[in-house]
This record gives structure tokens, C-alpha cells and sequence, in this order.
């Protein structure tokens, strides 16, 4: 495999991993639950920069196999999570339309149960990301925190020039 094909694949395992797990952590709506280190602060763009930053760093092809090797094993241990994370929202959703009066307490179970899952996807995300910055070199390290620095201005500027962009609406389940 070429080098262009081997960083097209590391990109999108990457962005699989960093996307599905912004998706799981933010839940519906997309915002909430994202550390502002990862990413690009607010509106559900969580671990998105992360991948992007790996590719600005220029990783040789020794370093995109291990970033992918990462990435594939860390996708492995999260896929049970949405699987959990899905059930959860469905119970919650449930729950909030059953018929008759439902209070605070009939729905904490289900809500304490997301807060669980989405911390269980924070830290697998968190863990897969601290082995792919352990495979850069501490030159290409400084690089990414540059990069991500320039792109938290940019964002800034944009925000300055349009203000905070709108929630996006929530997604339909009806798939």
C-alpha cells in the first residue's frame, strides 16, 4: 500500500473513532460533554481536531500503522459502548413518553446509566488518544499543540466575525 493510502486509511479510522466517540459522548443534539483540551470547543466538534492533528504532524509510515493498530483495537472496545449508549438514550426517551405523570426521580436511573456510559467512552477516547501521542515525537507533539492553537484562534475569529454557531437540530432516530 502506498503512503497516501496508508494515511487515508489512518485518517479515516481515526475520524471513525474520534467521530463515533464525540457522537456517544455529546448524545443527541451533539453538544455537551467535551474536553476542551481534545478538541475545538462546543457545538459537539469534540475529538474531530484530534485525527486532523495527527495528519498535520506529518507521522511517518511506522507511526501510521501504529496510530491505525491504535485505533482499530480502541474502535473494538467501543463499539459495546454505543451499543449501550444507544440502548440507554432509547430507555430515557421511553420513559419520558410514557403515558401518566413522570418526575425526576423515574428517569434518574436512566439518565445516572447515560452519565455512566458516556464516562466509560470519555476515558476509552482519552486512552486511545495519550497511545497515539505516545507514537510522535516530542517535535512532532509541539507541531500538533501549534497547529491546535492556531485552529483555537481561527475558531475565536470566526466566532467573533459570525457568532457562536447554533446548535445543530437533534437527530432523527426514525432510521
Amino acid at each position: 500500500m502506498t503512503r497516501t493510502g496508508k494515511l487515508s486509511m489512518m485518517t479515516v479510522a481515526a475520524l471513525t473513532l474520534a467521530l463515533g466517540a464525540q457522537h456517544a459522548v455529546a448524545g443527541p443534539g451533539g453538544c455537551g460533554g467535551e474536553p476542551h483540551g481534545i478538541g475545538m470547543r462546543g457545538h459537539g466538534r469534540g475529538g474531530m481536531i484530534f485525527p486532523l492533528l495527527l495528519h498535520a504532524v506529518g507521522p511517518t509510515p511506522e507511526q501510521e500503522a501504529k496510530v491505525a493498530a491504535i485505533m482499530k483495537r480502541h474502535r473494538a472496545n467501543l463499539q459495546p459502548l454505543f451499543q449501550q449508549m444507544r440502548a440507554a438514550h432509547d430507555e430515557l426517551g421511553s420513559k419520558l413518553l410514557a403515558p401518566g405523570a413522570v418526575t425526576a426521580a423515574d428517569v434518574a436511573p436512566a439518565v445516572q446509566r447515560l452519565g455512566q456510559i458516556r464516562q466509560q467512552l470519555m476515558q476509552e477516547w482519552v486512552q486511545a488518544a495519550l497511545e497515539a501521542r505516545a507514537v510522535l515525537t516530542p517535535d512532532q507533539v509541539a507541531k500538533a499543540a501549534d497547529v491546535k492553537q492556531r485552529l483555537d484562534a481561527l475558531h475565536a475569529e470566526m466566532e467573533k466575525l459570525v457568532g457562536p454557531l447554533p446548535m445543530p437540530p437533534p437527530e432523527d432516530d426514525a432510521d
